[in-house]
């Protein structure tokens, strides 16, 4: 079987490349993408715990915490004890995370559209659609 037919190749030096020109897009920001996974989904309103934060950008809790600290660094981030569990912290997009991420959504935003050009709705919704059968077919691995 030739490399390029081989699905994971194709998938792993695309994510390579698109990896690589986001860094570049975020480098300015001093964010680096896996960062700017936890801001996204982090709210100034509504507590995450890092439980939460790891299951939804889909990365294991030591790393999530990791990267949640090199964020609070940063006056992006809070953390503050969980009053319900005092092993578990609330997690919270300070003025500063908040400011950064509403910089952020135009350059995200732009990114997307300049990978996709080429792509019709519907082609980007197909691509959605089998990206997301994949990622189920080997979840659990």
């Amino acid at each position: 079987m030739d490399l390029f037919d081989l699905t994971g190749f194709l998938i792993h030096r695309t994510d390579m490349k698109l990896t690589n020109y986001f860094i570049r897009k975020l480098k300015p920001y001093e964010v680096t993408p896996e960062q700017w996974g936890i801001i996204s989904v982090l709210d100034c309103d509504r507590a995450m715990t890092q439980k939460e934060v790891a299951e939804a950008i889909d990365r294991d809790q030591s790393t999530v915490v990791r990267m949640i600290s090199s964020l609070e660094k940063k006056g992006m981030v809070k953390r503050l004890q969980n009053n319900d569990d005092k092993r578990s912290h609330n997690l919270f997009l300070s003025a500063k995370g908040m400011q950064h991420k509403t910089s952020l959504l135009p350059v995200v935003k732009e990114a997307h559209d300049f990978l996709t050009r080429n792509l019709s709705q519907d082609e980007l919704a197909l691509l959605h659609e089998t990206l997301h059968k994949l990622y189920l077919n080997v979840k659990g691995e």
